[in-house]
């Protein structure tokens, strides 16, 4: 590991008001948390990601992963109890893992949420949350890809565990993508206000001991010409989401006025089932998504296919606003990333594809 690395490190470990961040070299989050081995075959991963199952999947077997019904507290409890698992039973004591050392627990539980994610950009109370999972035993991830550390602090607000896919950060430029890994202070307050989370202890334990010091495995490291993009990223983090978020605003103002869209979700729309603790959550706006729903005419593929403001041959993360068909190309579900392009001529693009797709000219 580098000096640059370490310094670099630090620098977004401070901005996110954790104990330490690491940078590693993968594709997603679940791929991140698979690649680390941080959730072993004897421990249970509850997640609610219903817009990102495919991938859990992909790298987690059922034996070791819960999907959560829902956003909230009783969702994750519900999943907890309902999981035939000896995680669900709550915190143990046992016997040791090679990869935790004499004395470690087992049978650990994770509960995993998106600060901004699933189907409709749900935004979950990560306070109540991690007031819960202290109670349960559960060590809280929070994925904050889409808020990005600028966007939403989650370990300030009880996390144990924050993952940030850096696209964003880097403004697409990455030549192999990136994860920030942050955790939580184990320690908090003075004299007698002074506290300590055991579990937040666990997390920088079981992180530390995979990616602290020297690291042995190349295939963690991010190496130095994508470092310089990362960090000359994070000098115009704040700049760069601020327009994100005023872009994506614009849009979806736009789009929930639209006669031709039935429905459309932002948080920062007072329609939208989470506006009042996206306020309280989220930072600076509410995110620079917008997901959006078409009518039956016409499919989501064949929306982006003929709508100049798809951004698909644009990076991910990157000045181009970009769409995707969140549900398939037959579904009829769009989720937009707000770019640094004027968001009138994205507003002048989708009306062009919504008059051409939605409400065809009579022949």
């Amino acid at each position: 590991m580098t000096q640059a690395n370490i310094e670099l490190e630090r620098e977004f470990s401070a901005a996110g008001c954790a104990r330490a961040s690491w940078f590693v070299r993968a594709q997603n989050v679940p791929q991140t948390i698979a690649k680390l081995g941080l959730v072993g075959p004897s421990d249970r991963l509850v997640v609610r990601a219903n817009d990102f199952t495919a991938a859990y999947l992909r790298f987690f077997g059922t034996g070791t992963l819960t999907f959560a019904k829902g956003q909230t507290v009783e969702a994750f409890m519900d999943a907890t109890r309902a999981s035939n698992h000896p995680a669900a039973g709550g915190p143990k004591e046992g016997h040791a893992s090679y990869a935790d050392g004499a004395g470690a627990r087992f049978d650990r539980l994770f509960w995993l949420v998106n600060s901004i994610g699933c189907r409709g950009l749900r935004v979950p109370d990560i306070r109540a949350l991690a007031a819960a999972a202290r109670e349960a035993g559960a060590i809280l991830i929070v994925d904050n890809t889409v808020a990005s550390s600028w966007g939403c602090k989650p370990l300030a607000l009880g996390a144990h565990i924050a993952f940030e896919a850096l696209d964003r950060v880097a403004s697409g430029a990455l030549a192999a993508k990136a994860v920030a890994i942050s955790v939580a202070r184990s320690v908090t307050g003075r004299g007698r206000k002074q506290r300590t989370d055991e579990l937040a202890h666990q997390a920088y334990c079981l992180l530390a001991q995979r990616l602290g010091g020297e690291r042995s495995q190349l295939v963690f490291n991010v190496d130095g010409a994508d470092l310089n993009i990362i960090e000359n990223g994070l000098n115009t983090l704040a700049a760069r989401m601020q327009q994100h978020v005023d872009h994506a605003r614009v849009i979806a103002e736009y789009l929930s006025a639209h006669p031709l869209v039935p429905r459309v979700c932002y948080p920062g729309l007072t329609s939208h089932p989470d506006h009042a603790i996206a306020a309280q959550v989220l930072q600076h706006g509410f995110g620079p998504a917008v997901d959006f729903e078409l009518p039956d005419s016409v499919t989501a593929g064949e929306f982006i296919e003929g709508c100049t403001c798809s951004g698909r041959p644009y990076p991910a993360g990157g000045a181009h606003t970009r769409m995707s068909a969140l549900c398939g190309d037959e579904a009829h579900f769009i989720r937009l990333f707000a770019g640094l392009d004027d968001p009138i001529d994205i507003v002048d693009s989708l009306e062009q594809a919504m008059r051409l797709y939605c409400n065809p000219p009579h022949a």
